[in-house]
């Protein structure tokens, strides 16, 4: 009888154990925009950025950057931002966009630099958002280098959900 008692103990341990690590890992991470840039640029782009003579009619040399976070390379995250349609399906949804930390990035130049932008893919494309409204992105976050005519970025995700923020 006691053989029985210490199988099951350790069955159930094993299977409390086993929740455990399932839930720590499924936890998702909420970021923000400054923690995908390392810090010495974080603070050069902000003082940069309130430098910029809005006044003038020439466009300022935009401050660029692909230098990542590579901690956050493969991690569940979750990143408030507005979304910049990139890519439709033929019905008009949504596949793949561009998720930016302020409403007209992109659409107005100077973009943000590229450490500051994530090209999100859509598992299955959803009906297209609002561009106004600002969203919750989650999923898992990649480094990884997307270009185009839009923009530039040093991070993708594979995006579980977006929704309104």
């Amino acid at each position: 009888m006691q053989t029985l008692d210490m199988h099951y103990i350790r069955t159930l341990t094993t299977v409390v154990l086993m929740a455990l690590v399932t839930l720590a890992s499924a936890e998702v991470r909420e970021l923000e925009w400054l923690e995908l840039m390392p810090e010495d640029e974080a603070d050069a782009w902000l003082e940069e950025s309130a430098q910029v003579d809005h006044s003038s009619f020439s466009a300022p040399e935009p401050f660029q950057s692909f230098r990542t976070i590579s901690e956050l390379d493969g991690e569940h995250v979750r990143i408030p931002g507005f979304v910049v349609p990139i890519e439709t399906d033929g019905a008009g949804k949504l596949k793949e966009f561009f998720l930016v930390p302020y409403f007209g990035a992109c659409i107005h130049v100077p973009p943000p630099p590229a450490n500051q932008i994530i090209y999100g893919r859509l598992e299955e494309p959803i009906p297209m958002v609002d561009i106004w409204d600002a969203f919750w992105m989650e999923g898992q976050l990649n480094i990884e280098d997307v270009s185009n005519d839009t923009a530039a970025s040093a991070y993708t995700m594979d995006v579980k959900k977006l929704e309104l923020y």
